[in-house]
C-alpha cells in the first residue's frame, strides 16, 4: 500500500471510527509497516468494537508474538477456544500456543489441522505451512523473536469473510 492509500484508509477510519473492519485493516497495514504500537491500538480497538472479528484476534495475537509478548498473545487468543472444533482459527490458536510451550509435535499437528480446515484463506494456510517448515527444520527457536509471524497482515483478506 502506498502512502496515499494509507492516508485514505486513515481518513476512512476517521469518518467511521466505529467500523471494526476498517480499524482491523488499518492495523494490518500498520503491522506490515512495522508500526507495531499503533497497529496494536487499531486491532485492539477493532476487537473492542466487534469481539467476533476472529481473524483480527488471531492477527493481533501474532503481532504480540512478533513483539515478543507471548502472554499477550495467549490472552488475545483465549476467546478462540470457544469456537467450534471445526474452526480453523481454533486449530491455529492451539498450534501457536503449543509453539510457545515448545511442544513442537503438537504445534505441527494443530497447524496442519488448521490448514486442512481452512478453506477461506489460502494466504493464511501458506504462512502456517511456512511456520511448520521452520519448526521441522529447527529454525524456530523457543522464545518468540521479532519476525516470527508474517509481517504482511493485510494479505489475510477481508475480515468479513470469516464464517466463525
Amino acid at each position: 500500500m502506498d502512502p496515499s492509500e494509507l492516508t485514505r484508509l486513515r481518513a476512512a477510519v476517521s469518518r467511521d471510527p466505529g467500523n471494526a473492519e476498517l480499524r482491523y485493516l488499518l492495523g494490518a497495514e500498520l503491522a506490515g509497516r512495522r508500526e507495531y504500537p499503533e497497529a496494536v491500538q487499531q486491532m485492539r480497538t477493532a476487537l473492542d468494537i466487534n469481539p467476533k472479528l476472529h481473524f483480527a484476534r488471531l492477527q493481533l495475537g501474532l503481532l504480540y508474538l512478533t513483539m515478543s509478548q507471548p502472554d499477550d498473545s495467549l490472552a488475545t487468543w483465549a476467546p478462540l477456544e470457544d469456537l467450534d472444533e471445526s474452526a480453523a482459527l481454533k486449530a491455529f490458536k492451539r498450534g501457536l500456543e503449543a509453539l510457545i510451550r515448545d511442544d513442537f509435535v503438537a504445534c505441527i499437528g494443530f497447524l496442519q489441522k488448521g490448514i486442512d480446515l481452512n478453506k477461506q484463506n489460502a494466504t493464511l494456510n501458506d504462512d502456517m505451512s511456512q511456520l511448520i517448515d521452520k519448526v521441522r527444520d529447527g529454525t524456530v527457536i523457543a522464545a518468540p523473536t521479532p519476525g516470527l509471524a508474517p509481517q504482511d497482515f493485510s494479505r489475510f483478506g477481508e475480515p468479513s469473510g470469516t464464517k466463525h
